[in-house]
């Protein structure tokens, strides 16, 4: 995507987008987080039972092991734990996240 169609649609989303404060201080992260996290990112998300997109943060560093496939069935089991482990406090499918950071969605 060329630089200016980049720009203008951050415009368009900086423009379109309610960017509330509690949206700001509810990252999605890991429950387990209690330092700030070092790399976070600002995307467009559809929350469910919502009907338009709404942006909100996302930790990158929590999500990250998740993004590479497991090459051991060691690492599968450990990527299992961390997908639950951050499912089990998250308002949206952490595979959804997932695809967002793939730039899937």
């Amino acid at each position: 995507m060329p630089i200016g169609a980049r720009l203008l649609l951050l415009l368009l989303l900086a423009c379109s987008a309610e960017l509330s404060a509690e949206q700001v201080k509810s990252c999605l992260q890991s429950s387990l987080r209690n330092t700030a996290c070092p790399h976070q990112i600002y995307r467009a998300v559809q929350l469910p039972d919502v009907n338009k997109m709404a942006v909100r943060c996302i930790c990158v560093t929590d999500f990250s092991p998740l993004l590479a496939p497991a090459t051991t069935p060691e690492a599968r089991l450990a990527q299992l734990r961390l997908k639950q482990q951050l499912q089990s406090n998250l308002p949206i499918e952490v595979e959804a996240i997932l695809q967002v950071l793939r730039r899937e969605r």
